[in-house]
């Protein structure tokens, strides 16, 4: 079973009051840290039901939102129609394995996506090509962590991230370091022990 169809199961579910959090404390950082306004036209990798992005759309002009889920998507779209959202364009699509015909956007943002990918440090070379000169990518992800964060790990490549692993691959891909905090912290009891899973932010310009 591919990631698109597992996520597919769990998305009428997936909003939990934790999600939503996470991403309202993404984008409120976002709007403290960077000069977003109503001229930024964003692209959105791994949207999902578009939690980020309904918290973001507000501030922007366009966000082009992409995703593997028909059923996260199917979500996301309810969200738009409900709210009335007319800046914001839904698309299926792999964007490291089919491309995506747009580019020079002001911003990319991506939200715990990265450890469900292959190769990361491809990634960031990769979409370093979509942004404009000036441009910014945002990433939030798990810091490293022990393998017990998900319940089954089947499509999870990495066990989060530290800050010296992204920082080498920034430089690899000629994007330049703006900020990289720590914003949030996952809460779940793990064999009745309460653990918490710190959330980075990365942010990185392309000059």
């Amino acid at each position: 079973m591919d990631i698109g169809k597992r996520f597919d199961k769990v998305a009428d579910r997936y909003d939990t009051p934790d999600k939503i959090e996470r991403s309202k404390k993404f984008v409120q950082e976002l709007l403290k840290l960077l000069p977003v306004d109503k001229h930024f036209k964003v692209l959105d990798i791994g949207a999902g039901t578009g939690s980020v992005d309904i918290f973001l759309y507000p501030y922007v002009k366009e966000i082009v939102a992409l995703d593997l889920s028909d059923g996260m998507l199917g979500v996301f779209r309810k969200k738009i129609k409900n709210e009335g959202i007319k800046n914001i364009r839904i698309y299926k699509k792999d964007i490291f394995s089919e491309g995506f015909p747009e580019k020079d956007f002001d911003l990319i943002i991506t939200s715990m996506t990265f450890h469900h990918l292959n190769n990361p440090e491809e990634s960031f070379k990769y979409l370093k090509d979509f942004l404009k000169t000036g441009g910014y990518i945002a990433v939030i992800d798990l810091y490293k962590e022990d393998g017990t964060f998900h319940s089954d790990n089947t499509d999870v490549k990495h066990f989060g991230f530290d800050e010296k692993d992204i920082s080498r691959w920034l430089e690899f891909s000629g994007l330049e370091k703006v900020d990289y905090r720590i914003i949030y912290s996952i809460k779940k009891e793990i064999e009745g022990k309460l653990r918490e899973y710190p959330v980075f932010l990365i942010i990185a310009i392309k000059k």
